[in-house]
C-alpha cells in the first residue's frame, strides 16, 4: 500500500525538481532568443555586405568597359596609320 502513495517529502522534492527544470528551460529560451536574434542581425549584414560589394564592382565594370571601348579605337587608330604609312611609303617610291 505504500507503494500507491507519495509522501510529502517526496512530493515536495519532486516539486523543487521541476521547478528547477522549469528553470533551466526558461535560462534556455532567452538564451536561444538571444542566438536568433544575433543571427538576424549577422544574416542582414551578410545581405548588406553584398549590396555594398555590387555597389563597389559597378562603377568599376562601367570604367573597365569605356578603357576597352578606348583600347579599340586605340588599335584601330594604330592600324590605320600603320596602312597610312605602308600607302604612303609605296607612293613615296613610285
Amino acid at each position: 500500500m505504500s507503494e500507491e502513495f507519495v509522501s510529502r517529502n517526496e512530493f515536495n522534492t519532486l516539486k523543487n525538481e521541476v521547478q528547477e527544470l522549469k528553470e533551466e528551460v526558461e535560462e534556455y529560451k532567452q538564451l536561444l532568443i538571444q542566438i536568433d536574434k544575433k543571427c538576424d542581425v549577422i544574416t542582414e549584414k551578410i545581405a548588406n555586405g553584398e549590396k555594398i560589394d555590387e555597389l563597389k564592382i559597378q562603377p568599376i565594370e562601367k570604367r573597365l568597359q569605356k578603357l576597352e571601348d578606348n583600347q579599340g579605337w586605340l588599335w584601330k587608330l594604330c592600324a590605320s596609320i600603320i596602312i597610312t604609312g605602308i600607302i604612303g611609303a609605296i607612293i613615296t617610291f613610285k
